[in-house]
C-alpha cells in the first residue's frame, strides 16, 4: 500500500491522530496527576527531589538508549522489515549496555548533586532503561502507521499500574522507593501491552546499508537530543546541585499541572507530525500549510490554557496539593507561561526533522544552550522563583530565533505569523485580565472558586475569540462534526483495522 495521500486526506489523518494521540496521552498523565494529589500528602518534597534527580540522569541515559533509532524508523521509506529487525536488535544491546552504564556512573552522579542515598535508588531505576528499550520498535510501528488510538491502552496502562503502586507501596510506608517501584512496574506494562497490539514479531532478516542507514540517521538525532535535554533539564540541574533537594522537590510539582495540559501536547504533536510531515516532506506548499494548521490550533488551546493556570495557580496548588506545597505557587505561575510561549517552538523542530534536516536544530542549540545555561545560573540566586522566571525570558528568546530560522526555511512573511497568532493572543489576554479581576474579588474559596475561575474563562475566551476570528471556532467545529459522523457510520471492519 502506498504512502501518497492526498493533502486533504493526510491532514484529516493527522488531526485525527493527534485527537487520540493527545487522548492517550493526556490520560496518563491525568492518571499520574491523581496519584500525585495522593502522594503529595504521603511523602516529602525531599523524596520527590531524590527521585527527581535519578530521573533527571536515566533521561540522557534514555537517549544512548534509543539512540534515534525510533525517529529513524519513521522517516524509513525503502526496507521497512530489515530496518525494523535492526533497530529491535540496536535496541536490546543499548538497553543492556545503557543499564550497565547506569550501575557505573550511579556514585559519580550522586557526587554531583552531594547525595550519597541516591546510589541504590539511580541503580535500581536503571532496569527502566532495557525494559523501555524491549518496547520501542513496537510502539514506534504504532506510531509510524498513525495508529494512535490503539496506542491509547499502552498508554493508559503504564500509568494507571505506576499509580497503583506507587500509592499503595507510599501508604504502606516505603517512603522514596514507593516511586521507584512504581516507575518500573509502570514501563513493564507499558511495553507488554505494546507488544500485544502492535501485531509485530522480528523476522530477523537484516540488509548492511538499511542498518547502516538507520544508524547513521540515529547519530545525529542523538547528537541532537543529547543538546536539547540538557537545554530542557539544566533548570533542573541547577535547582538540584545549588539548591538542594527540598527545592528540586518544590519545583518539579510547579511543572506538574502545566505538562498535564500544555507539555503534553507538545509530546503529541511531535509524535503525530512528524510521520505526517516525512509522508509530506516533497511537497513544499503542503508543508507550510502543515506548519501553520499547526501553529493556529496549538495556539488554539494553549494561550488560554497558560494564562489561565498562571492567574489560577494560588487556588490550585493548595488545593490539589495541599498547603504544604505552596511554596510552588509562582513557580507554577511563571512556569504555565513560559511553556505557552514556548509550545510555539515545537513545530520548527519537527519541520527539520522530516525535512532530513535536523542539524539545523543543532546549530540553534548552539546558540540557545549557552544563553540558557546563563540566564538560569544567573536567576538561582532568586531561589526556584528566579529559575522560574529565567524560563520565561528563555522562552521569549527562543521563540524568536526560531521563528526568523523557520522564516529562512519556509519563507513566510510576519504577516502570516500574525494572522495565525493573533486572534487567540488577543482572545487569551483579555481572558487572562477579567479572570485577575475576578480573582480578587474571592466570591468563594477552594474547589468552588476554581470551577468559577475554570468556567469563567472559558466563555470568555470563546466569546471574545467569536468577535476577533469566528472562523477559527467554526473551522474547529467543522472537524469536530465531521470527526462524529465519520464514527457513526464506522463498520466492524473499519474498528478493527483501527487506521
Amino acid at each position: 500500500m502506498t504512502e501518497q495521500r492526498s493533502s486533504l486526506d493526510l491532514k484529516q489523518e493527522t488531526i485525527d491522530g493527534v485527537f487520540w494521540s493527545y487522548l492517550s496521552f493526556f490520560g496518563g498523565k491525568v492518571l499520574t496527576f491523581l496519584s500525585t494529589i495522593i502522594l503529595a500528602r504521603l511523602l516529602l518534597p525531599e523524596d520527590f527531589g531524590m527521585v527527581g534527580y535519578c530521573l533527571i540522569a536515566i533521561q540522557y541515559l534514555d537517549i544512548l538508549n534509543s539512540a534515534g533509532i525510533n525517529t529513524s524508523l519513521i522517516a524509513q521509506r525503502e526496507r521497512l522489515e530489515e530496518a525494523t529487525n535492526a533497530a529491535f536488535v540496536g535496541n536490546i544491546m543499548l538497553g543492556i549496555a545503557s543499564f550497565g552504564l547506569t550501575w557505573v556512573l550511579a556514585p559519580s552522579i550522586a557526587e554531583f548533586f552531594k547525595t550519597e542515598e541516591i546510589i541504590p535508588i539511580l541503580r535500581l531505576l536503571g532496569l527502566s532503561l532495557p525494559l523501555s528499550g524491549l518496547g520501542m520498535v513496537p510502539d514506534t510501528l504504532l506510531q509510524r502507521r498513525l495508529r494512535f488510538r490503539t496506542r491509547l491502552v499502552p498508554e493508559i496502562g503504564k500509568n494507571l499500574m505506576k499509580g497503583v503502586v506507587s500509592v499503595a507501596l507510599a501508604w504502606l510506608g516505603m517512603g522514596v522507593w514507593s516511586l521507584v517501584w512504581g516507575q518500573l512496574a509502570g514501563i513493564l506494562v507499558g511495553t507488554v501491552l505494546a507488544w500485544v497490539l502492535a501485531g509485530w514479531s522480528p523476522s530477523w532478516r537484516f540488509h548492511r546499508e538499511t542498518s547502516l542507514r538507520v544508524t547513521t540517521y540515529g547519530v545525529s538525532i542523538v547528537a541532537l537530543e543529547f543538546i536539547g535535554a540538557f537545554r530542557s533539564n539544566v533548570d533542573y540541574l541547577l535547582v538540584g546541585r545549588v539548591l538542594g533537594a527540598a527545592a528540586l522537590g518544590y519545583y518539579t510539582m510547579a511543572y506538574r499541572i502545566p505538562e498535564l495540559l500544555i507539555r503534553s501536547l507538545n509530546t503529541v504533536v511531535v509524535r503525530v507530525s512528524l510521520p505526517a510531515m516525512a509522508i509530506a516532506q516533497m511537497e513544499r506548499e503542503q508543508m507550510r500549510s502543515f506548519f501553520f494548521s499547526y501553529i493556529r490550533y496549538i495556539s488554539l488551546f494553549v494561550f488560554p490554557v497558560s494564562v489561565g493556570m498562571a492567574i489560577t495557580a494560588p487556588i490550585f496548588v493548595p488545593l490539589f496539593f495541599s498547603t504544604k506545597w505552596n511554596t510552588a505557587i509562582t513557580p507554577t505561575m511563571l512556569i504555565s507561561l513560559a511553556m505557552g510561549i514556548a509550545a510555539m517552538s515545537f513545530i520548527p523542530g519537527v519541520l527539520y526533522k522530516a525535512i532530513g534536516k535536523p542539524e539545523m536544530l543543532i546549530k540553534l542549540n548552539f546558540i540557545k544552550v549557552p544563553l540558557t545555561v546563563i540566564i538560569l545560573w544567573y536567576a538561582t540566586r532568586w531561589g526556584i522563583n528566579g529559575v522560574a522566571a529565567g524560563q520565561v525570558a528563555i522562552s521569549i528568546i527562543a521563540l524568536s530565533i526560531d521563528m526568523l530560522t523557520v522564516n529562512y526555511v519556509m519563507r513566510y512573511s510576519i504577516k502570516d505569523l500574525f494572522q495565525a497568532l493573533a486572534p487567540t493572543s488577543v482572545s487569551a489576554l483579555v481572558m487572562g485580565i477579567a479572570l485577575w479581576a475576578l480573582l480578587r474579588m474571592t466570591l468563594f474559596s477552594g474547589l468552588l472558586e476554581l470551577i468559577l475561575m475554570v468556567l469563567t474563562g472559558a466563555l470568555i475566551y470563546f466569546a471574545m475569540l467569536w468577535w476577533v476570528k469566528r472562523e477559527v471556532i467554526q473551522s474547529g467545529l467543522n472537524i469536530f462534526r465531521r470527526k462524529l459522523m465519520k464514527s457513526r457510520q464506522l463498520v466492524p471492519a473499519e474498528v478493527a483495522s483501527d487506521d
